[in-house]
């Protein structure tokens, strides 16, 4: 548990924020692929979206864990953890 003064950090925030630099870095990532492969339109509209759902899955799976870190560091008070996972996603 934090033992500083700094008011609690809230845990909605900071997954919506690390949600929000997971979709950054998703969409970022996927423009760049796809105009990799968009090359000469060889690209269907059926690989596109398997491309896009890859992306998309792949971003959830990585956040999952830092998610349920969080909601059992709000349960525990942990504001430290909270707060140290957030600047990894900053």
């Amino acid at each position: 548990m934090s033992r500083n003064t700094e008011p609690p950090v809230d845990v909605d925030e900071a997954i919506a924020r690390i949600d929000s630099r997971g979709a950054k870095i998703q969409r970022e990532q996927l423009e760049r692929t796809l105009s990799q492969l968009q090359t000469d339109d060889e690209l269907t509209a059926d690989q596109r979206l398997v491309v896009e759902e890859l992306s998309e899955r792949l971003v959830e799976r990585l956040l999952a864990v830092p998610r349920a870190s969080l909601r059992d560091a709000a349960r525990s008070s942990d504001d430290e953890r909270i707060e140290t996972a957030l600047s990894l996603f900053e």
